[in-house]
Parts: structure tokens; C-alpha cells; sequence
């Protein structure tokens, strides 16, 4: 996979966004391809929006912006849009905004590893696995694979730069990977969540559902549904509708 991403923010400078995306490098070829098998050729680009709409030169099968909120005319998700809808159509999308990391509390270096991490594993955003279902009683359900939901708040640190904890193949219960449920051991069962984490499933009857962990706070889910509303091609308005209706469809 050609990842690409783009920086259209007035806030990060040249320096701090290539030292993330060396450290997400990093990240993705030493500890997350092991574990997945799956890694991509990630680059950064700056990209000055809305005035500038030359293309970003290069083939892309994905590309996520770095941005200020979508309330800054200059920057925001309006300017992004337009961008890509006129040079980039068809190519998958998304947005890391950088208000929004700061109501989840995190960096956004943090957020942009997450977002990384999640499209490399599930790059058609339909990929479930069946599991016991959360709810008391017997039966399975379908969770989402997101490699980086349920430890939504831990992090650890790649060249002095702050990248996202990941779920391993075991967490899913399948074969193969280092056997740990989270890159970093913290304490996780198959299935289960970390404070602040949350996870989503699909079954028959109800659509879908959330679960989230203890320290999860009513800002953490403003700013994850801000996030769903903005989050264009890549993101979980997208992954929701087509889960869903894969669900319900019973496959």
C-alpha cells in the first residue's frame, strides 16, 4: 500500500511532522508488520490549502490529511474536501484533526498512528471476527477488527515521539503473532478493553453496538462523534454502514 500523509496544518512545522512520520515508519515495519503482516510505504507531504490545488505527485491508495479543525476556513475539512474531490477522486481519504486529539486527551502523533495502524489492518473497513458475544447469555457476534480502539489511551514512545499501543492477533483469537493481546502486555483479555478503550460489534437483531472501557468520560465521546462526522472515506461513518449492513445480512 502508497500511503500518503498529507499535512495541511497551520500548527505542526516541517520538523515535528517528519519526525512522526519517521517514528510511524518505524512503528509499522518493526513491531506492527510482524504482528499483522501488513505494512505500507507511508510518506509525508505538506500541502497548502484551499488556494493551492495542485496535485500531490505520486500514485496513492490512501491518503489522510493532518489538519486544524473543521471551524478554521482555512484549513479545514471544507478546503480538504474540495482538495480531493478535484485531484485525488476515488482515492480512499481521511482526517486527523488536531482539536480532536486534544478533547481525547492525546498527541497527535498518537491519533495519526492510530489512524495508520487501523487502515493498514483493515484497509476495506468490513473485516469482523466472530467472537462470544459481550452480553450475558450464549451466542457469538461479529467485532470489528480495529487494531487500535480498544487501547484507545495507551501509548509508548518511538524516538522521543508518542505512537499508539496496538491489539495483537491474539486479542481476536487468531493464529500466529507474538501470542500478546496488546503490543505493549498491558493487562487485556480476548475480546475485552482498556480504560479509555472502547470496541465495536455487529449482530443480527440490534445493528450496532459499542462497549467502552471504565475511564471513558463524556468529552472522549464528543470528540469521538465529532471525529465520525469528519472523517471522510477512511472513517467510522463509513466502516458502521457497511458493517452493519454486512451483520444484518447475516454473512
Amino acid at each position: 500500500m502508497n500511503l500518503t500523509v498529507a499535512n495541511v496544518s497551520t500548527q505542526i512545522n516541517a520538523v515535528d511532522f517528519q519526525a512522526a512520520i519517521n517514528a510511524i515508519v518505524r512503528q509499522v515495519r518493526e513491531h506492527f508488520q510482524p504482528e499483522w503482516n501488513a505494512t505500507a510505504a507511508l510518506r509525508g507531504v505538506a500541502v497548502k490549502l484551499p488556494k493551492n490545488m495542485a496535485p500531490i505527485n505520486g500514485h496513492h491508495d490512501a491518503i489522510i490529511y493532518l489538519g486544524d479543525s473543521s471551524q478554521d476556513p482555512t484549513t479545514g475539512v471544507e478546503g480538504a474536501l474540495g482538495y480531493h474531490s478535484v485531484n485525488h477522486v476515488n482515492v480512499p481519504y481521511g482526517f486527523v484533526y488536531l482539536d480532536i486529539c486534544a478533547q481525547y486527551g492525546e498527541s497527535w502523533q498518537s491519533c495519526l498512528s492510530h489512524e495508520v495502524l487501523e487502515l493498514l489492518a483493515d484497509p476495506t473497513a468490513v473485516m469482523t471476527v466472530t467472537g462470544p458475544t459481550p452480553r450475558s447469555g450464549h451466542g457469538t457476534v461479529h467485532y470489528d477488527l480495529e487494531v487500535c480502539d480498544p487501547t484507545q489511551g495507551d501509548s509508548y514512545r518511538i524516538d522521543n515521539v508518542e505512537v499508539s499501543n496496538f491489539v495483537g492477533r491474539a486479542y481476536f483469537v487468531l493464529t500466529g503473532g507474538s501470542g500478546a493481546t496488546n503490543y505493549l502486555s498491558l493487562e487485556l483479555q480476548p475480546f475485552g478493553v482498556r480504560p479509555k478503550g472502547y470496541f465495536q460489534y455487529e449482530d443480527r437483531k440490534g445493528g450496532v453496538h459499542q462497549v467502552e472501557g471504565e475511564k471513558v468520560t463524556d468529552q472522549i465521546r464528543s470528540a469521538r462523534s465529532t471525529m465520525a462526522k469528519m472523517y471522510g472515506k477512511l472513517g467510522p461513518a463509513r466502516r458502521n454502514a457497511r458493517r452493519e449492513a454486512r451483520a444484518k445480512s447475516g454473512l
